[in-house]
This record gives structure tokens, C-alpha cells and sequence, in this order.
């Protein structure tokens, strides 16, 4: 049977929208991440999405990334999700929760390397685009082992996550080089669709 996955991007919140790379939180603090512009957008959403593809075939098993704002996107969603780590934000290690304005100032050069460059990890313990697209894969490449273990079976999986998540997991399906990360675009509360079957992952239009 084939294996589905609905990949969300979580709502933009103040930090987003401010060009701030957040830092995780795997904590309930700060849980409630949503202004009432991230809220209304969700609100958007769900009446577009959520019963399109929370009715799609057998309960969903819903997933979201440790960071709050991930899991409170979910939740304004109307799902009740179970955080999964491997979908957690990329690590920036010394630059979470910096301006992406003042990085470019502060240092140019390794900003350019990491928006060209998919080894390139930032300083002080991050995460580079070849880092997150090796567990999203080992991820996704594990959800039908997991799923045929469990009470779910092989029913469609709904997870709430991370642009630079979703460009891992879209390359990983397509098999694309990781040097192609930076010409996809994931908007926030963009639903991308995976499905995988005995031939492998297929990306999936949306309608």
C-alpha cells in the first residue's frame, strides 16, 4: 500500500516575518507563538485544507516539529499532533535567534556560503542543509516500517514542520541534488504532498 505524507509549513509568526532565525524549543514554554495575523492565516487555512486532508482516506497520524510555533500552527489547525523530532527546525547553532540583516552585515562571506553552499554548516554547532536532508530522509524512508508496527497501519501521514524541512524531504523524494535546496520556495502554510509506493517517493501536485 502506498504511504502519503502531507507536509505543512508552519504559519509565519513576528520572528518569521522579521527575518529572525528561531531557535528550537522542544519545552510547552512559549508554546502560544502565533500573533493574530499567524492566527488568522491559519484560520485560512483550515477551512481550505483541514478537512480535505484529514478526511483523505484512514486517520492521520499527525506530526509536528518540536518548535512552538510549529505545534501551535497544528493545534490552530485543529489537530492534535505528537512531536516528531526528526522533523525538528534546522540547527543555526551561533546565529538562532539572530536577524538575518545583522548576519549579513556581521559576516557576509559565511552567510553567502550558507545560503550556496548545502555542506555549510553555521558556527557554533549548526546544522547544514546536507545535515537536515539526511535525517528527513532516514525519516521518511522509516514511516513505513514505523507505520506497519504501530496502530496506524499505512494511513496518511500530516506533519507540521520547517521550509528548509520540506525542501530536504521534496530533493530526498526526487532524489535531487542537495545543491538545488535554495530554487525551491516554501511559503508558510504551504502543503506539500509525498506519496510513497513500491516504485519509490513521488512529489504529488496539489489541486
Amino acid at each position: 500500500m502506498a504511504m502519503k505524507v502531507w507536509l505543512v509549513s508552519h504559519a509565519a509568526n513576528a520572528d518569521l516575518r522579521a527575518g529572525v532565525l528561531a531557535a528550537e524549543a522542544g519545552s510547552r514554554e512559549g508554546f502560544e507563538t502565533l500573533d493574530a495575523r499567524a492566527i488568522a492565516a491559519v484560520k485560512t487555512w483550515r477551512a481550505r485544507w483541514q478537512a480535505s486532508i484529514a478526511g483523505s482516506g484512514d486517520a492521520p497520524l499527525v506530526l509536528t516539529s518540536p518548535a512552538p510555533v510549529a505545534r501551535a500552527s497544528a493545534s490552530a489547525a485543529g489537530f492534535e499532533a505528537q512531536i516528531e523530532n526528526a522533523l525538528a527546525q534546522t540547527a543555526y547553532g551561533a546565529w538562532a535567534g539572530c536577524r538575518l540583516n545583522d548576519i549579513a552585515q556581521n559576516t557576509p562571506d559565511a552567510l553567502a556560503a550558507w545560503t550556496h553552499d548545502p555542506s555549510f554548516r553555521p558556527p557554533g554547532g549548526g546544522e547544514s542543509f546536507d545535515d537536515v536532508r539526511k535525517r528527513v530522509g532516514v525519516w521518511l524512508d522509516a514511516l513505513p516500517a514505523a507505520g506497519n508496527q504501530g496502530n496506524q497501519g499505512n494511513a496518511p501521514v500530516i506533519a507540521f514542520t520547517h521550509a528548509s524541512v520540506i525542501r530536504a524531504a521534496v530533493l530526498h523524494a526526487l532524489g535531487a541534488p542537495s545543491a538545488t535546496f535554495r530554487q525551491l520556495e516554501i511559503a508558510p502554510l504551504s502543503v506539500t504532498t509525498l506519496r510513497r509506493s513500491a516504485q519509490g517517493w513521488v512529489w504529488v501536485a496539489a489541486n
